[in-house]
């Protein structure tokens, strides 16, 4: 059995490798870039990858640009299949189209044409089903600052994330984070349009000013400055995935905006009910720009 000193320091590496490959993913990225940012030897690197992530560097770096592709090509439909190949860091559309079916088992046309909504292709994926009780406001168009956050990420967008949120709490109070200004903010790498969501990625993030030191399974990450859309909605977390949805395909196609390719987020105002997975007061941020 490993020493738990030792797994921890190996988590810790790793995130530096993941939030690397969030931050480059439309560049030519490199296993030894990663290792080099991890601090490991490439050897080492691959097999500590693999066993804390449970895929190889390469798979997680394809999946990472053909997830930020799906979203580009629902709701960016003015750019060109060839555009978005490379605004989400493919050499060829030619490799990235080969990619992208053998992963959603449909060609990037067949999935901005909509195919996952019916049952002629051999494909998994689905959009999230929401009923017409659910509505959103118009949002505010804001510009925000640069927030640094201490991160627990998450594979899978349980409808009940009060466990996530009660071990994050256990880890801010041993360190004395609450004795400072701080902000409750879920990360969504992608966002919850479609079903299941249980791989996509989450982050549980507090955000603080503080110089602390990133501690196992806990990391530091920037959501970097820019443009948002802000919503504000009233739900469970489980109906938070359907709201935010809405957003997507209600609210966005009839805007002036597209999507900038970088985490939407959502800023908890009533944290408590995090823990208790209760109402909650959420702002939505939907990372945009204007449409040219």
């Amino acid at each position: 059995m490993k020493k738990s000193t030792t797994s921890k320091s190996h988590f810790e590496q790793i995130n530096l490798a993941l939030v690397y490959v969030q931050n480059h993913y439309e560049s030519n990225i490199t296993a030894d870039d990663l290792a080099e940012a991890s601090g490991y030897s490439i050897f080492h690197f691959h097999r500590i990858f693999k066993e804390i992530i449970g895929e190889n560097v390469n798979d997680y770096i394809r999946n990472t640009r053909l997830e930020k592709a799906s979203n580009l090509l629902l709701y960016n439909k003015h750019k060109t299949i060839e555009q978005i190949s490379k605004d989400s860091g493919f050499s060829t559309a030619t490799g990235f189209s080969a990619s992208f079916k053998k992963k959603f088992k449909l060609t990037p046309k067949q999935w901005r044409e909509g195919a996952y909504k019916g049952n002629t292709y051999d494909c998994d994926i689905s959009m999230i089903e929401v009923n017409n009780s659910f509505q959103i406001s118009e949002p505010t168009i804001i510009n925000n600052d640069n927030i640094p956050m201490m991160y627990l990420r998450v594979y899978g967008y349980n409808d009940d994330i009060s466990s996530i949120w009660s071990h994050m709490n256990a880890w801010c109070e041993t360190i004395g984070i609450f004795s400072e200004p701080h902000r409750y903010i879920g990360l969504f790498h992608n966002h919850p349009s479609f079903s299941p969501y249980n791989t996509a990625r989450y982050l549980a993030c507090i955000e603080t000013n503080e110089s602390r030191n990133k501690n196992g399974k806990v990391g530091k990450c920037v959501i970097r400055k820019g443009k948002f859309a802000q919503f504000n909605f009233t739900c469970k977390h489980d109906e938070l995935y359907k709201l935010m949805h809405l957003a997507y395909i209600n609210w966005l196609p009839n805007s002036e905006y597209e999507v900038r390719n970088f985490p939407a987020y959502v800023e908890y105002k009533n944290p408590e009910n995090l823990v208790t997975n209760g109402i909650l007061e959420c702002e939505f941020y939907m990372p945009v720009q204007l449409r040219f």
